[in-house]
């Protein structure tokens, strides 16, 4: 790249700062995108198009131009020898500046200080190698034999351990400061035929839990890889707006009696093919396939992996192929949040645990179908609660670390308002699955019902770093920003996805409730009302339209919609909504009571600006205690 682009400055604050973090923190290699991502206040992909838009480049190579910047001017102006620069620039080894910088420069590092007139005289550097390039990584050839499966089996090994050790060459300091360099997506792979459609939905999805398994690399969510399926974008594009450096594509052909897969590796920079197969046989042996592939991969890395990595890369989820394929189906139908969609997934999956008892991933997946039926108003909460612990329990019997599945049992906890167990369960859930956007997502928003805005936002940082497309999540992060006062981060989010989210009535959910934190109920009332329009008859927004008609002086609306309202447990909150509206404080406090009495209050009780106006009063801080939300930090 240009090197003139490294230091100069322009009338872009972001990038001036973020050039003011690489020079703040140029001797950590342990300094990484997500660090800068955090400090910045912004996720990975907007991150890249920044750098990009400003330097034509990716975020690691700029950071390490800049890098080596800064070594050639302690090369000119110094006597530093080379190993003292190098950790003074924040690179690994003498061998790595020797490296970078013989391909910025055209010199090693003692070649271009000697051709400098008025360099001070250095020391020897016995530590500097001669710039070398590595060689490319070896696939080992696998062992043909009874379990070699002909379709994908043993090329989906090799691809993974090709991924692995292509994408983990650098040493840990290096990927620390590279971070985009040790990063990829697997799109969903294309299949020729609706016959077809599940296999290429398990092939890709298993590469990537696979690949997901090892801590080292960044993969991101199939959700946001998901949203760029039909997106007719080339792949530097679906790169650029993943924020990855490698993209891995795949295509199945074929009927069942004889399938043909075809995968690549790209280097999304160049647009370049760096590996690809092909691969033919019969899809009955998938199942067998995996196990042999988990057995390969943990044999050629088990030095490289903790024994918990060890242990998931050697999972399977089934040892049934239509078990797996019932499974699939019922993933696929929980993607839309319908009503008919999630009940015709929990169908899907009684008929994979049917046809499989010790599936545990059938269990996880409809414990999550249950709390989805509840949080969406589409069953009893109470029952949809019972039903996603009771299946989310079993999941944990049959797997112990089933990240998904602690995941839906904290989520219960959460609902219910039972904040100990909730904090405490996802941190168990993430423990076993720490890359889990979703699950990250999760866990964000209940540390921002508890007052904890800073970890909040925290956590949707790297929610957003990992899904970077996905809707809810988005709207979640954003929301964090604007409880936490900082409306100008807020706005500027909301300016960004706005063309993206622009039919996702969350956002629009999400607007208004940012603008009832700054007080400005006639924007807000403007913003729910369209998140209304966008899907009619949700409850919350309802009761949040009238509630700022309320506060607009529209009474005999509220009130109208008041009187509609059964009073019953599963309407307390919503009652209390209206009330405040009317500031009512009796009335208000009175559902609120009720409600914390039969564990129905709302989650976000401590934090949203609807209940603001009871705050300091003693008999709030009485519901508050109850629900356990008093003192947050005892939590």
């Amino acid at each position: 790249m240009d090197r003139e682009r490294t230091h100069f400055r322009n009338e872009d604050p972001r990038f001036n700062r973020f050039n003011q973090l690489i020079d703040q923190n140029i001797e950590d290699p342990k300094y990484s995108i997500d660090d800068i991502c955090t400090d910045l206040s912004v996720s990975r992909s907007q991150l890249f198009r920044l750098v990009k838009a400003h330097t034509g480049t990716s975020p690691s190579l700029y950071i390490r131009c800049r890098r080596l910047e800064r070594a050639r001017e302690l090369l000119t102006k110094t006597d530093r020898r080379v190993v003292e620069i190098t950790d003074m620039v924040g690179l690994d080894s003498p061998q790595t500046l020797t490296k970078y910088f013989t391909q910025e420069f055209g010199l090693s590092p003692t070649e271009y200080r000697k051709k400098q007139p008025d360099t001070p005289d250095a020391p020897t550097d016995k530590e500097e190698a001669p710039a070398v390039s590595r060689p490319a990584s070896r696939t080992p050839k696998p062992r043909f034999g009874a379990l070699y499966l002909g379709l994908a089996g043993m090329g989906l090994l090799i691809l993974a351990v090709f991924l692995y050790f292509k994408l983990s060459q650098t040493t840990p300091a290096a990927k620390a400061s590279d971070t985009f360099d040790n990063s990829i997506a697997v799109l969903p792979f294309r299949s020729g035929g609706k016959n077809n459609e599940l296999l290429a939905e398990g092939l890709s999805g298993q590469v990537h839990a696979s690949l997901a398994s090892i801590e080292n690399l960044k993969v991101i969510s199939r959700t946001s890889t998901e949203l760029l399926r039909e997106s007719g974008k080339t792949i530097p594009q679906m790169a650029a707006e993943l924020g990855v450096a490698y993209v891995l594509v795949g295509e199945v052909t074929g009927s069942a009696g004889k399938m043909r897969v075809s995968v690549e590796l790209v280097e999304a920079a160049e647009n370049r093919t760096v590996w690809a197969k092909n691969y033919e046989g019969g899809d009955g042996e998938l199942v067998g396939f995996m196990n042999t592939m988990a057995r390969q991969i943990t044999g050629t890395l088990r030095q490289k992996l903790t024994s918990r990595e060890y242990n998931k890369m050697n999972r399977v989820p089934t040892q049934n192929p239509e078990a797996y394929h019932e499974y699939l189906l019922g993933k696929q139908l929980l993607l839309s949040r319908q009503k008919e969609k999630l009940l015709a997934g929990v169908r899907r999956f009684d008929r994979a645990i049917a046809l499989d008892s010790g599936f545990a991933d059938a269990y996880a997946y409809k414990a999550s179908a249950y709390f989805l039926l509840a949080s969406s108003d589409f069953m009893n909460m109470q029952q949809g609660i019972r039903l996603s612990e009771r299946n989310a329990l079993a999941a944990i019997r049959l797997d112990g670390e089933n990240g998904l599945a602690y995941a839906s049992l904290a989520n219960g906890y959460r609902q219910l308002n039972q904040w100990e167990q909730a904090v405490t369960t996802y941190q168990i859930a993430l423990s076993h699955s720490p890359n889990d956007a979703q699950i990250i997502y999760w866990y964000s928003i209940t540390l921002r019902a508890l007052g904890r805005i800073d970890d909040a936002i925290r956590n949707s940082n790297r929610a957003v770093a990992l899904d970077p497309l996905y809707p809810a999540i988005i709207a979640g992060h954003i929301s964090n920003y604007s409880y936490a006062g900082r409306y100008a981060d807020a706005d500027r989010l909301f300016n960004e996805y706005a063309l993206p989210l622009s039919n996702f009535y969350t956002y629009y959910f999400v607007k208004g409730y940012h603008y009832l934190n700054q007080g400005n109920y006639q924007d807000a009332l403007s913003e729910l009302m369209v998140s209304d329009s966008l899907a009619p008859a949700v409850p919350i927004t309802e009761a949040s339209v009238q509630y700022c008609r309320a506060r607009l002086g529209q009474r005999k609306s509220a009130e109208a919609y008041l009187t509609s309202l059964p009073e019953n447990p599963n309407t307390y909150h919503l009652l209390a909504i209206i009330y405040a509206g009317l500031e009512d404080k009796e009335n208000c406090l009175k559902y609120l009571r009720l409600g914390a009495e039969r564990g129905t209050s709302p989650f976000y009780l401590k934090v949203s600006p609807i209940f603001r106006f009871l705050h300091g009063d003693p008999r709030f801080d009485a519901v508050l205690n109850q629900l356990g939300l008093l003192d947050p930090r005892a939590i």
